[in-house]
């Protein structure tokens, strides 16, 4: 597959599907930078805040060091981006989510906001996430699961999720929930450590439990 064919095929996942991975965009010296600098982050916040975002995993805004500003202006993503068509690019905010060994899952959530805009229903996206992973990410680690297209389509959860930032849903006081359900149409996002995962904000998305050390 060449270039073109390569970024027209990933355009057309994140438009029907949701999402689409980005294979190997961080260079090795900046992977390498980022780990050490998310680890310190990671070390440094309190048992008291890893128990209340249980569920969640760490959550540190990047705006609190500004080296966070090279996977902002990362050129390599925001050409992938742009050679699958989407060139109005800017940044609004972005967080350190590491799941700590034997974490929860995470609860199924929707990063969209403005549903009451009619653009909210056309099929470009209106918002877009991009994860960075720093680590090979699995099943068994806690990785990203989506369901297609449920980003344009409604879904049974979208009726029955409530509010996704209650304390008893961060906190995954009750697994029964079905904002912890299995879903039928669910599928696993694994990756390996340098990938980019492009998603599009209304996009129905999880992750597992890290059930490893």
């Amino acid at each position: 597959m060449n270039d073109m064919d390569y970024y027209q095929e990933k355009r057309r996942q994140h438009l029907e599907d949701g999402f689409c991975v980005i294979e190997n965009v961080l260079p090795p010296e900046l992977l390498q930078e980022m780990r050490e600098l998310t680890n310190r982050l990671i070390d440094a916040v309190p048992e008291s805040d890893n128990e209340k975002q249980r569920a969640t995993g760490s959550l540190i805004p990047v705006g609190r060091n500004p080296a966070f500003a090279k996977l902002a202006t990362l050129q390599p993503a925001l050409d992938a981006y742009r050679r699958m068509g989407f060139d109005d690019v800017r940044f609004t905010s972005g967080y350190v989510i590491s799941k700590p060994p034997h974490s929860p899952p995470l609860f199924w959530h929707f990063d969209w906001m403005g549903w009451a805009h009619p653009r909210s229903y056309e099929t470009e996206p209106v918002q877009t996430f991009f994860m960075y992973y720093l680590v090979d990410t699995n099943r068994s680690n806690g990785c990203l699961r989506v369901i297609p297209g449920s980003h344009l389509r409604d879904h049974p959860l979208h009726d029955q999720l409530e509010d996704a930032h209650t304390p008893a849903v961060v906190r995954a006081e009750n697994l029964e929930m079905a904002e912890f359900a299995t879903q039928p149409d669910e599928v696993d996002v694994p990756v390996k450590a340098g990938d980019l995962v492009i998603g599009d904000s209304r996009l129905l998305h999880a992750a597992h439990a890290n059930s490893t050390d």
